[in-house]
This record gives C-alpha cells, sequence and structure tokens, in this order.
C-alpha cells in the first residue's frame, strides 16, 4: 500500500473514530433537557388563562413546539441569533471569524459568535468563560448536532432560553412580558424578547426600554424583510402600560389541580382545559363576600364554596376561602379541602342506610329523651332543646331532629354506617369505628369536598362519582351506593319544605320556589356552619367559620351558608325541577303513627312512598283518643302531653340496647366512666343480669347503667315469668 493511501486510510479511520466518539458519547446535561418539566397553563370553561403553574423555586417555563411557529417567525429568530443555523455542523466558522476580528479592532467583544446550538451547549453546562469556553462549546455543539434533528435543537434552545424574572422559554416570555401566546408574536414582537436573553437584567423591555431598543436596533439589520418602526413603537408603548404579573386567579383550585397532576403531564406542558365555570365562580365569591359582610357580629370571618355538575361530578367552582391574599385570616388554607366536624350534614346518608335495613319514610321515630352509650355523657338533645314525641322518618330527616338520627344510627350499626360512608367518597372516615353513634351528629371530621361529592348521589340515581376538574376526563362510570328509589326517596324528602317545618319553621332560607334538596348542619358551639344544596343538574357546598379556631358569637345556625347555597342554585340551574323517576306513590296518613288514616284520626298529610307495600291503617287512635306504645310514657308526662300510654307488655322486654349491637368506647373518656344504658319494658319487678351476674331487680318500666368492657356482653331479664336477652360488643 503506497503512503498517500496509508495515510488516506488513517484519516478516514480517525475521522470514524472521532465521529464515534462525538455520536456516542453522552452530552452533559442534555437527556435532563429533554426530560425537563414545564410549566402547565390552567384555561377556564370559557377558555381563559387563569394561572400558569410554576415548577421548583416558581420557575416558569411552558412548553412551545416549533411547529406552532410560522416560518416567517422562525426566520425572524435565526436572522436575530443565527442566520445559517440549517447549514452549519453546530459552530458557525465565519461568525467566529467576524467576531474575532470585531474583538482585535476594539478590544471589546462585540459580538459572541455563538449559533444556537453553542448556546444551548452554554445552556447545558453554564459557566464556562473564555477561550476555553468558547472551545468547549464547539467540540459540544458538534457532539449535539450528530445527536439531535435541527428541529429539536432549536426546539430545546427556544424553551430553555433565560429571560430573567424566573422565566424561561420563549412561550413564557411571551406571556409574562406581552401578555399574549408564542404563536400570536408579531416578528417585532419576537425581536424584542429575543434580545433580553442576551443581558436578561440589563435588556428587560419593562425595566430599561431603552437599552432593549438599542438592542433591537442594532439587530433590525440583519432581518429580512421589512420590519415597521411604527409597529415596534405600539410595543413598547404595550409594555409601558403593563405591569409585569402572571395570571393568577382561582388559587385555591389551581394550587389543588397542582397536587393531582402526574409526571406524565408535568412532561409534556400541555394546556390543562378545566371544568371551572368564570360565571359561577364569580357568582360564588360574590355571595360569599356579601354574606360575610353580616357575619361579624357572630365573630365568623371566612367561607369556602364547591359547585359541580351531577351528571359528570365536575367542579364548576371552587372558593377555599375569603381571600387568598389575606395572611391574617390565614387564606391560603383549603377550605374545600381540609377537615372539619360535620354536623347533621351526614344525616341523609344515615338515613338512606336505614331505609335500605327496612325503615320507611313514614315510620315514627322517637324523639325522646334516651342516653346512648357512656354513664350521663351521651343524651343527645334538638336544636330547639325539645322532643316531639314520635316523628315520621320523613320529618325527622327533614328538620334535622338529632335523637331520631342517634337512634337509628343505633339500628343499623356504626360499622355499616360507616362502610357506607367510605363507598360515598368519605376517605377520610375510613379509620373512624371508634366514632361511636355520635357518627349521627358529625363528631368524625369530613371535608368540602367529600360532603359535596356525596350529596350529589342523592341527585344522581345513588352512585358515586369521583370529582374532576378536566374538561377531556371522560365521564366516570357510577359506582353504586344505595339503590336508585332510595336516593330518590331521600332527595324527595329533601326537598319538601313540610318537612322542615317542625325542626326550621314554616319561613326559611330552604323554601324556594324551584325543587331543590338541601341539608344544613353546624358542628359544636357553631365552629363550623354547613349547607348543602342540590337541584337536577347542580350540587353546592358551602362551609362558613373561622381557620384561626376563634369561638363563633351566638349561635347563627346554617342560615348564613344556606343563602349562598340558594342564591347559586336559583341562579344557575339549568331545571326548576327533577326528572320524576316515576318510583313513588302518594298516600293520605296519619301523621301521629305514619300508618293509612283510619277513620279515627283527626287528620291526614300527604306521604310519598316507594311504589309497592304501603303501611296499613292506622291502629294507634280509636274512639277512646290516642294510644301511644309504653316506651313514650315518660316524655308524654314531661311535656304533658294528652296521650293514652299503652301498658308495658305483660313480658319482659329489654327495648335497649337492641341484640346485636356493636358499641365502641369512647378514646377520650376513661373506660371506667362509660355504660350502655340498657332499657328495660315490663309490668312486673324485673332481674337485670349482665353476664349472668345480677345487677339490679326492679319495678318495669326502668332504665339501668351498665358499665362496659371491651368484649362480649350479655343481657338477660327476667319477670312475670318471662324472659329477654341481648348481646352486644363493645369495640
Amino acid at each position: 500500500m503506497s503512503s498517500a493511501r496509508k495515510k488516506l486510510l488513517s484519516a478516514g479511520i480517525a475521522a470514524a473514530a472521532l465521529y464515534a466518539a462525538l455520536r456516542l458519547t453522552p452530552v452533559p446535561g442534555l437527556e435532563d433537557f429533554r426530560q425537563s418539566r414545564y410549566s402547565i397553563p390552567l384555561y377556564s370553561a370559557q377558555d381563559e388563562i387563569f394561572a400558569v403553574l410554576p415548577l421548583e423555586e416558581g420557575l416558569r417555563r411552558q412548553y412551545l413546539s416549533v411547529d406552532k411557529l410560522s416560518r416567517d417567525r422562525i426566520a425572524a429568530i435565526l436572522q436575530s441569533e443565527d442566520r445559517r443555523f440549517y447549514f452549519h455542523p453546530g459552530f458557525d466558522l465565519i461568525s467566529l471569524i467576524r467576531a474575532a476580528w470585531q474583538y482585535v479592532r476594539s478590544g471589546e467583544i462585540q459580538s459572541g459568535g455563538s449559533t444556537i446550538t453553542m448556546q444551548l451547549s452554554g445552556l447545558l453546562e453554564p459557566g464556562r468563560r473564555g477561550i476555553p469556553g468558547k472551545v468547549y462549546e464547539i467540540f459540544n455543539s458538534l457532539r449535539i448536532e450528530l445527536k439531535l434533528s435541527k428541529k429539536e435543537i432549536l426546539e430545546l434552545y427556544l424553551n430553555h432560553l433565560p429571560f430573567g424574572s424566573n422565566v424561561e422559554g420563549l412561550k413564557s416570555a411571551a406571556r409574562y412580558f406581552l401578555e399574549k401566546e408564542a404563536e400570536e408574536l408579531s416578528r417585532e414582537e419576537i425581536l424584542v424578547l429575543m434580545m433580553i436573553p442576551r443581558r436578561p437584567e440589563d435588556f428587560n423591555p419593562l425595566k430599561n426600554p431603552q437599552a432593549n431598543r438599542a438592542a433591537v436596533d442594532r439587530t433590525m439589520g440583519r432581518i429580512k424583510g421589512d420590519l415597521s418602526p411604527e409597529e415596534l413603537e405600539k410595543v413598547y408603548r404595550n409594555l409601558s402600560t403593563r405591569d409585569a404579573l402572571w395570571p393568577s386567579s382561582y388559587n385555591h383550585f389551581a394550587n389543588m389541580i397542582r397536587e393531582k397532576l402526574t409526571e406524565e403531564q408535568w412532561r409534556s406542558g400541555a394546556p390543562l382545559y378545566t371544568t371551572l365555570d368564570r360565571e359561577i365562580q364569580r357568582g360564588a365569591g360574590a355571595y360569599l363576600q356579601e354574606i360575610l359582610e353580616q357575619t361579624g357580629k357572630n365573630r365568623i370571618s371566612n367561607g369556602a364554596v364547591l359547585a359541580i355538575d351531577n351528571r359528570t361530578g365536575n367542579i364548576l367552582a371552587y372558593i377555599g376561602s375569603a381571600d387568598f391574599f389575606n395572611d391574617e385570616l390565614n387564606g391560603q388554607i383549603d377550605g374545600v379541602r381540609i377537615l372539619r366536624q360535620p354536623g347533621s350534614t351526614l344525616k341523609p346518608f344515615l338515613y338512606g342506610k336505614a331505609i335500605e335495613s327496612g325503615f320507611g319514610p313514614s315510620t315514627p321515630l322517637p324523639d325522646i329523651p334516651m342516653e346512648f352509650g357512656s354513664r350521663e355523657i351521651y343524651i343527645p338533645e334538638n336544636y330547639n332543646e325539645r322532643y316531639n314525641g314520635p316523628v315520621r322518618l320523613s320529618v325527622a330527616l327533614g328538620s334535622s331532629l338529632n335523637v331520631p338520627a342517634v337512634y337509628l344510627l343505633e339500628q343499623v350499626g356504626v360499622k355499616s354506617f360507616l362502610e357506607k360512608l367510605v363507598r360515598a367518597g368519605f376517605t377520610s372516615l375510613a379509620e373512624g369505628e371508634n366514632l361511636g353513634v355520635g357518627l349521627a351528629l358529625g363528631n368524625g371530621e369530613v371535608s368540602l369536598w367529600e360532603l359535596v361529592q356525596g350529596f350529589s348521589l342523592f341527585s344522581r340515581d345513588g352512585t358515586y362519582i369521583p370529582l374532576g376538574f378536566d374538561r377531556e376526563r371522560p365521564v366516570p362510570e357510577g359506582l353504586p351506593v344505595y339503590r336508585s328509589e332510595v336516593a330518590e326517596l331521600i332527595r324527595v324528602i329533601l326537598s319538601d319544605n313540610r318537612n322542615r317545618i317542625l325542626g326550621f319553621g314554616r319561613i326559611n332560607p330552604l323554601d324556594v320556589e324551584f325543587e331543590g334538596a338541601f341539608k344544613t348542619g353546624t358542628s359544636n358551639q357553631f365552629n363550623n356552619i354547613w349547607a348543602l344544596g342540590s337541584t337536577e343538574d347542580l350540587t353546592v357546598g358551602v362551609w362558613m367559620g373561622n381557620f384561626s379556631g376563634d369561638t363563633v358569637i351566638g349561635s347563627p345556625g346554617s342560615s348564613y351558608p344556606a343563602q349562598i347555597v340558594v342564591s347559586l342554585l336559583r341562579d344557575f340551574r339549568r331545571e326548576d325541577s327533577f326528572s320524576d323517576g316515576g318510583n313513588f306513590v302518594h298516600r293520605q296518613i296519619c301523621p301521629l303513627s305514619g300508618d293509612l288514616a283510619g277513620p279515627y284520626c283527626p287528620y291526614s298529610v300527604d306521604q310519598v312512598f316507594p311504589a309497592g307495600p304501603v303501611p296499613g291503617v292506622c291502629d294507634w287512635h280509636s274512639p277512646e283518643g290516642a294510644v301511644l306504645p309504653a316506651e313514650y310514657g315518660r316524655w308524654a308526662s314531661i311535656y304533658h302531653q294528652n296521650y293514652i300510654i299503652a301498658p308495658s307488655k305483660e313480658a319482659v322486654e329489654i327495648l335497649q340496647p337492641r341484640d346485636g349491637a356493636l358499641f365502641y368506647l369512647d378514646p377520650t373518656l376513661p373506660d371506667d366512666t362509660q355504660a350502655i344504658a340498657v332499657r328495660i319494658l315490663g309490668r312486673y319487678e324485673v332481674s337485670l343480669y349482665i353476664n349472668d351476674s345480677l345487677v339490679t331487680r326492679q319495678q318495669a318500666p326502668f332504665t339501668w347503667f351498665g358499665k362496659v368492657e371491651r368484649g362480649r356482653i350479655d343481657f338477660r331479664a327476667e319477670g312475670g315469668g318471662s324472659v329477654d336477652r341481648a348481646s352486644v360488643l363493645v369495640k
């Protein structure tokens, strides 16, 4: 082989080795850039941008595809930064020679001669300076060009250009400086923006428009085509009137979304088109502020509002506090998602469980003095501090009476009720078995999110749908929680103002001109006041109180949040009434017994029943008057009711606790202070045994408080030749 051929072969081998080294060795930082996270812009249902979610330390970097830029816009960028971008291998020898010549002549750096690829190399490894740094950029740019296409290089460059002020990328710069989308930029606006990364502080057009303009003037000669001086002046005039602020509305909603985004979404940077309705959101905010102006005398300073579409579960309005930026009122706490005691707002779910367990809408429930769970510790009272005797289930629920609710929970069992609540989306109560029968009155803690999500199922055939915020989310398949006729019956009960009269009077804020199901609630000392409302298409929930824990003054009840709920449903519902499922019949019943009105009933009322069997004819009324069961004797005596009380049964009966009941010790009380109230009916002297030990012998009827220990407890009552037994489990 000749010497020339050997040299040529050696040169080829060396070139191949250099190519392989450049092609195969990794470029430091490049893979991280290609896997970058991007800020996500959020849009309302009306396609109004309301936030750009920041990355770490407040950085905004939005993704821009070069395919979204027109050819003349890309040309303006390249002519400004790297006119031979598509023709060089990563460095432009002509530009480097010109830059060197300018430096020799002036003694100062007039231009760096860096290509877009070299600038990208500098972004990948910032901090390299001087001639060694420039040499390294040239070497690195060759490697980048061998690994990426020109389109990929340009896109990475445009998306990572630093514009100062925690802004990266042309798309973010367009939003921050000009309040525009990058795709909408004029050539003049692009030129103004492209000056900033050269010296971000000096060429910031909001702070130093003259310096930016001078840099533009020096560059204009390189731009092909006419640039309009008038358009440039217009750009600077617009900048002079603009405060650089990112869109910042609906902040609690934006923060909630931020926590739920996937890593895939952050890496794509794709806009998220939310379900938030601008008009409903503004209405909710306005009504909340209006009511808060009236609550100062009660020392109520804050509130939260959540509205959803019943069909889809999509969020339409989301207000976490009255003022996000009010630090004195802890405005950044999200009242939609924090846990609070719900008061009576869980009662619809309990009554739904009871109906599934065999109770009917007219079943009489005892609203009488009763003790539950502990010795003289848990004796529930109603809001109006009186007892009403036998009360039909529909009235007990509509008027939110406490004793019937606790009574029902004891009948259906805490565990089975909790299972129903968790299935309805109350995950915060998943470990709540130790709450006991107080759960009926809201001694657990739930969020407004869970309440609205759950309450909507009564307007949706009893199925649970998780809340959503993404317009592109397919409607989830509902998870059955209640049978459709049970859910519809609860909704019918809560829609009938007649059921509320006993508890709230004939005139109350929930007596509205449209058909809506409502439920209110208050926790102890009125520190949390709630209202829920639902029409055919909307469900709205409102919480009011204080994040600081300040005690509310007076007893404001739930009229304040109820007014907000009613106003929003009145303004934004699409239907005046619920769709008729055809599952109900109307009958005239005796309001006392709940049975069909008989010949001796003094009057009757209309009652809705699920289609199917209805109660028999009332046997509480006779020619002699109304006869109540023996268990109402004490109540009739206290309230001087003119009723005949039926004599106790000949046979002894353990009225309470029910056989098979499950009790939970209150963890906040010493075990030895807690007891189960044992209520005995009968007409004779009765001996009561607990676990085969005689504890008392008294004339029935009577109530005995039995101390409890964890485990199984057997009760036996003997008297008049009869025996009754009950077993319970205490945990």
